[in-house]
């Protein structure tokens, strides 16, 4: 699998590839000490590219109605993961390091909710939130809600609804720890060298 580096022996990043969900694990961010690390448009191609792998594999198994949440939609979105990220980084303006952590935060919901896994029906509306809760929780700068919502193409009052279930999902655990968070990043760097994803490409 391309996605077999997450599953090195004793490693922090264990992927489920079980019938249920394949995900990222991670634990907590002291904010005062992470290092800004260059990323851009280089880690959304590689987190986009990593995302739409497990979408794919996810998307197979059976929808079951009775754990769909308000994150799921009825039918995919029209745009693409890539794409809709590519929109994010484009407009959002956020630090490179929001984008890892809205990763982090993706992981978390999935690990302290046994039903919830990533697919094609809830992506777009996990990426817009987990970018908003990064941004609001790690930049000195960030926006209204509102302005997240028309960069997503969901409604405000959706967002802020999404915004307070996804924070009730992780328990409000924002923190991260520095080192862990730069794991996280390398195994996305190396990643991106196993895609054959170059940074002068971007």
């Amino acid at each position: 699998s391309s996605l077999s580096f997450f599953l090195k022996k004793n490693s922090l990043f264990r992927l489920f590839t079980n019938k249920k969900k394949e995900v990222f694990v991670m634990s907590s961010l002291i904010r005062e000490q992470i290092i800004p690390q260059p990323a851009g448009k280089h880690i959304v191609k590689v987190l986009a590219r990593v995302l739409e792998q497990v979408v794919t594999r996810n998307d197979q198994i059976p929808i079951n109605h009775e754990h769909m949440t308000i994150f799921h939609a009825y039918r995919p979105p029209g745009i693409g993961i890539q794409p809709y990220l590519e929109r994010i980084f484009k407009y959002v303006d956020c630090s490179n390091e929001c984008f890892v952590m809205a990763l982090i935060y993706m992981d978390r919901i999935i690990q302290r909710n046994s039903n919830f896994y990533i697919s094609s029906l809830n992506i777009h509306r996990l990426l817009i939130s987990s970018v908003m809760i990064a941004a609001k929780f790690f930049d000195d700068k960030y926006y209204n809600n509102g302005f997240y919502a028309r960069v997503g193409g969901v409604p405000l009052l959706e967002l802020n609804a999404l915004e307070i279930e996804y924070l009730f999902m992780i328990n409000f655990s924002l923190q991260i720890e520095p080192k862990e968070y730069e794991q996280y990043r390398k195994q996305l760097e190396s990643h991106s060298d196993q895609m054959g994803i170059k940074p002068e490409e971007m």
